[in-house]
């Protein structure tokens, strides 16, 4: 079976563990999101937790002096108890020495086999000083402990620089992200208009990021994923519609497709994961925006706007990942500054390679205008797609 994960796009996967030292021993919590195991699974009678640990004893190593270490004596890779919808794993590794006084070495390939895309942050806890972080990837299966080390988060300096690298890893691990941005090019604005959207839309997310980061809001993440979805399905459909004067048609089509979700809703037949309230205000959003962009000089005007509005959904699927990644408390603000600083460099450079690549296509192209609306209609579908898939929680395949 072929897994497609452009379903996540913002939850991309990634998994988390911490590790505890105390001399010869190194005590692994493993948190992953339950969903990302059903990658593994073969066998429907195997629970997930028992798939997940066969896994990971295959996959985590811990090296001294190039000897792996064994299990502690009495213990075992284990299930223990985890938020909703995670799965935690604990083993503890017994060293033949001491940790501070021989290399040691953490060997970390789960997943990768399944999902190249696949990263894993592990935070290893020293005793009175601050926490060394790492990051795996298929390219980066191993990482010598720097046990004396100050760690990256010795400084605020280190954290902004840290936090920077993983909201630019983000963003290209977020391909729906990058479809929005695209949909955007395609309306073929002059740089004063990208430049307004593209500020609307940063303006949008930094709030949202940072109010849930700070705790201060707690979103669904369920439901903002299927957000992002329609968010994008409904700017391509007003690109196309805008254009050709059918806004009346989509208004239309978006309205017997929300309410037969609200039908299903209330009836408790088959209820989507994006409330009756929400489904409800999607709904007079786009009733209300949809007659305005009728004229394309008055939906020029609106976009930024919009794009605001986009931003704001956009930015609570940014903090999702940043939140699962984890903020240490004495480096908050310089983590959120980077993170956000990393999401706008990559943004830049998406925007910058997709301006340049359509500026050349529209230069041989006989009908330009033509060609966008065939894109936006592709893309539009896309995010149809995404939003229903993630509204009802369906494992894309």
């Amino acid at each position: 079976m072929l897994h497609i994960g452009i379903a996540e796009a913002h939850n991309r996967s990634q998994s988390f563990s911490s590790w505890t030292i105390d001399d010869r021993y190194l005590q692994m919590l493993y948190t992953i999101p339950a969903r990302e195991v059903t990658r593994l699974k073969e066998s429907e009678i195997m629970p997930l937790e028992y798939t997940l640990i066969n896994h990971l004893s295959d996959y985590i190593k811990v090296k001294q002096d190039e000897e792996n270490c064994p299990l502690a004596v009495h213990t075992k890779f284990q299930s223990v108890p985890s938020k909703p919808a995670y799965l935690r794993i604990s083993a503890v590794f017994e060293c033949q020495h001491s940790l501070q006084a021989a290399p040691t070495t953490l060997v970390i390939g789960s997943f990768f086999e399944r999902l190249s895309s696949h990263v894993h942050y592990a935070q290893v806890l020293r005793p009175g000083q601050a926490p060394l972080e790492y990051l795996f990837t298929e390219q980066r299966q191993q990482q010598a402990l720097e046990l004396n080390a100050d760690g990256w988060m010795g400084s605020v300096q280190q954290a902004l620089m840290r936090y920077t690298r993983l909201g630019i890893e983000h963003i290209f691990g977020g391909i729906d992200h990058i479809v929005f941005l695209f949909a955007l090019l395609l309306l073929l604005p002059n740089r004063t208009a990208i430049i307004w959207m593209v500020s609307g839309f940063t303006l949008g997310h930094s709030v949202t990021l940072s109010l849930a980061v700070l705790g201060w809001i707690a979103p669904d993440a369920a439901a903002i994923e299927a957000l992002i979805g329609f968010s994008i399905a409904l700017l391509c459909a007003e690109n196309i519609a805008a254009r050709n004067g059918g806004t009346r048609g989509v208004g239309l089509v978006i309205t017997v497709v929300l309410g037969a979700m609200m039908v299903l809703s209330i009836g408790q037949f088959y209820p989507p994961r994006v409330s009756l309230l929400s489904l409800v205000g999607l709904l007079i959003f786009t009733r209300s925006y949809l007659p305005l962009v009728g004229d394309p000089r008055t939906a020029a005007r609106l976009r930024p706007l919009l794009c605001v509005a986009f931003g704001l959904v956009h930015g609570f699927g940014f903090a999702s990942g940043l939140i699962d990644i984890g903020v240490p408390a004495d480096r908050l603000w310089s983590a959120l500054l980077g993170f956000n600083l990393g999401i706008e460099l990559a943004q830049l450079m998406v925007i910058v390679a997709l301006w340049v690549v359509g500026k050349r296509l529209a230069e041989h192209l006989a009908t330009p205008q033509s060609s966008a609306d065939v894109c936006s209609a592709l893309l539009c579908g896309v995010g149809v797609y995404w939003f229903v898939v993630r509204s009802y929680g369906f494992t894309p395949v």
